[in-house]
């Protein structure tokens, strides 16, 4: 039976996907798990795989396009079936004129609210997948699809945002693909509501304002050059700006002498093939704290919190792309030399932006170390939805007092920034003390 192979959503709030390149051609007979198409995310430039077996019978996103999330990219149907059938599903997703044949052989549409589809019916009447699901729409599906008359066509996430605040679809006008409701479009939506409701009803009505295009003069910088955002540095700048905005962040600092850390490295790298960085340390000592207090391992949602059932730990590296943070599977449970060839591994197709999807969502907390650069201590901003954030800097020979003298010791500043709706200030402290004690104790890292 024809159906729709739709953009995969391949994060929790991603909304579309560029489409890179098509791994395939139409045509092509596809197994299950079969690679189709490069699409680069929000985070990183993966590979999509088709969900199931079948014959290519239309490519319907060029290369180069940005895709909604749940939109339909090509059609897919089974060897011997009768290509007119799939011709009719072509014709809904492009928005021609079904076959004759098809359209008599085919069902009205029903008009629903929660369909996600392009111009004409395309998509399920149901929400865009959750990463992992199955990503083929049947025909049958399609067929019930809603009619063009009173649709709303909207990215799940939003769908699951207006619940959230109580805003209705219909009133706003989507500016998506379409005519689909996006993110902004509900963000500058909920911002009128809540500004139209904090002004007296007596009040005069505030004059019209024209939307600035931007709010950098050209004029004022003459010889500049303009250097549009790549997607990635969007995203960064929406979501840290998204976290200072919504998480109450508040800091913790501690001293660490890491004399007995440095002298454990250097025999451990002494003693193997394997390099062993004061970063894997460090991320090995989060790990092993996160463990040991489970309820910083969690991650904030308005309804609850999700205690996490394994430790992993994201680290924060500068691609040339801009900032990613992979994350460690079950960073507690790893000897050192694995953990470190983790870390190497994702750094290195990170920067070569072959890190698959699922390597760069989870965990409640990410380790940044700028200590490489010579920076002594810095404050993180807290990668959304995760609790905590630890910064780490360089570790400098300082005077400190031992026994009521003054001697020489290897100092390493540790600042964490927490969420303080979901980790309370003395659990931080605990959690950021016992990380310290690791650090000051390595040998408790080996066991």
């Amino acid at each position: 039976m024809a159906k729709y192979f739709i953009m995969p959503g391949l994060s929790a709030d991603a909304e579309e996907a560029l489409l890179e390149d098509w791994l395939i051609k139409e045509g092509d007979e596809l197994s299950e798990g079969q690679p189709i198409a490069t699409v680069e995310t929000d985070k990183a430039v993966v590979d999509i795989d088709i969900t199931d077996d079948g014959v290519v019978h239309r490519l319907l996103v060029d290369t180069g396009t940005n895709v909604p999330v749940g939109d339909p990219i090509l059609v897919l149907r089974d060897a011997d079936e009768d290509p007119a059938e799939a011709d009719r599903l072509v014709a809904l997703a492009t928005g021609g004129s079904a076959p004759a044949e098809a359209e008599a052989a085919a069902p009205a549409p029903e008009a629903t609210h929660e369909a996600s589809p392009p111009a004409e019916p395309a998509a399920p009447a149901k929400a865009a997948p959750a990463p992992g699901a199955p990503d083929s729409v049947e025909q049958g599906d399609a067929a019930s699809a809603p009619a063009p008359t009173g649709r709303i066509f909207v990215t799940p996430i939003v769908r699951r945002l207006a619940r959230e605040h109580g805003v209705d679809l219909s009133t706003i006008t989507g500016t998506g693909v379409n005519g689909r409701i996006i993110r902004r479009d509900f963000d500058k939506a909920l911002a009128e509501r809540d500004a139209a409701a904090s002004v007296p009803q007596n009040a005069p009505a505030p004059a019209p304002v024209e939307p600035a295009a931007s709010s950098i003069d050209p004029a004022a910088y003459p010889g500049a050059e303009f250097i549009e955002h790549p997607k990635l540095r969007k995203v960064i700048a929406r979501r840290l700006q998204q976290s200072k905005r919504e998480a109450p962040h508040f800091y913790l600092r501690r001293s660490v002498q890491v004399d007995d850390l440095l002298a454990l490295r250097k025999q451990l790298n002494e003693s193997s093939s394997v390099r062993i960085s004061v970063n894997d340390l460090v991320v090995k000592a989060a790990a092993k704290a996160l463990a040991e207090f489970p309820e910083v391992n969690s991650v904030w949602d308005d309804a609850g919190s999700y205690r996490l059932a394994t430790v992993d730990v994201a680290v924060a590296v500068a691609s040339d792309r801009g900032l990613i943070t992979p994350v460690v599977r079950n960073a507690d449970q790893l000897a050192l030399s694995a953990l470190s060839a983790s870390i190497k591994d994702l750094a290195s197709r990170g920067n070569e932006n072959r890190l698959k999807q699922d390597e760069l969502v989870g965990g409640a907390l990410t380790v940044s170390n700028l200590g490489m650069f010579g920076i002594e201590s810095f404050e993180a901003i807290i990668n959304p939805p995760q609790s905590a954030i630890l910064a780490v800097g360089a570790a400098v020979k300082k005077p400190i007092v031992v026994d009521d003298a003054i001697s020489v010791g290897t100092m390493m500043e540790l600042s964490i920034s927490a969420d303080h709706r979901s980790v309370d200030g003395a659990l931080a402290a605990q959690f950021l003390s016992r990380i310290v004690e690791l650090l000051e104790a390595p040998f408790g890292l080996l066991i």
